[in-house]
This record gives C-alpha cells, structure tokens and sequence, in this order.
C-alpha cells in the first residue's frame, strides 16, 4: 500500500519506461540508418554508368562442393545465365583458368539488382564459403559476379 502512494516509486516505472523507450527507437534509427546507407550505395554505383559483370566457370569434377541442379524455374528467373551456360554469351575459354580443371564458359553485363540477386542465390555459403555448383546438362558451374 505504501508503494501506492509513494511517488518516488512511480517515477522510477516512468524513468525505467522513458529508458526502454529511448533504447527501442535508438535500435530502430540504427537499423534505418544502414538500410538508407545501402539503398545511397547502390543508387551511386547505379549511376555511375558502370555495370556489374557475371562469369560463369565450368568445372571437370564437382569436387566436394554442394550440387544444385538448374531448372527451367531458375533460368527463367536469372536470364542472365540463361543466356550465358545455354546461349548467346556462351564462349568457352581453355580448360587453364587458374586451375586445369576450371575454364571461363562466358560472361555479361547484368544489373545490380540481378547480381544481387545472383550472388545471393548462387554465391558462397556454408560454413566453408563453398560456391554451391550448378548442374546442368552434365557440366557443373559455378557463378561469379562483380561491381564495378
């Protein structure tokens, strides 16, 4: 009852709650800052009239990396690669690239949002930051994108 109508007790909720308060919207400020810091930075390289660049490489043996087979789904959401393992970008380099058992099948300029998007669907991961391989047609690859 004495808390009840001490009023030392009940500023200390106010002061407790007006504490929280200002920690959840330093959090959210935080968490807003990066995303408008990333949203400038692809604006920037978006207008800096350079491209980002997609290689497919071929590997002979699939080694011990993670197989992900290529559907119809993926190309059609990646035109990309599409156009680079299946198509028009497609111009094999000698099996030397680094490694006898690697070669450059092709290359492209792609957008920013799709070599986002490709890095993040094909891009290395695991807790060895393995590039996954992609299977398609017996022939494995591996996706490498770049920013200007």
């Amino acid at each position: 009852m004495e808390e009840d109508t001490n009023p030392k007790s009940r500023n200390r909720f106010k002061t407790a709650g007006l504490i929280v308060a200002c920690g959840l919207a330093g959090i959210v400020a935080v968490v807003l800052g990066f995303m408008l810091a990333d949203a400038v930075i692809v604006y920037a390289h978006e207008n800096s009239g350079r491209q980002p660049m997609l290689y497919v490489m071929e590997r002979a043996e699939p080694g011990e990396s993670m197989i992900v087979p290529l559907t119809e789904k993926d190309f059609e959401q990646h035109p990309a690669l599409a156009a680079v393992i299946r198509g028009e970008e497609r111009n094999p380099s000698a099996w030397e690239w680094g490694y006898r058992d690697r070669r450059v099948v092709g290359g492209t300029n792609v957008s920013y949002a799709e070599s986002k998007a490709l890095h993040d669907t094909y891009g290395p991961g695991g807790e060895h930051g393995l590039y996954p391989l992609l299977e398609y047609g017996g022939a494995y690859y591996e996706v490498l994108t770049t920013w200007p």
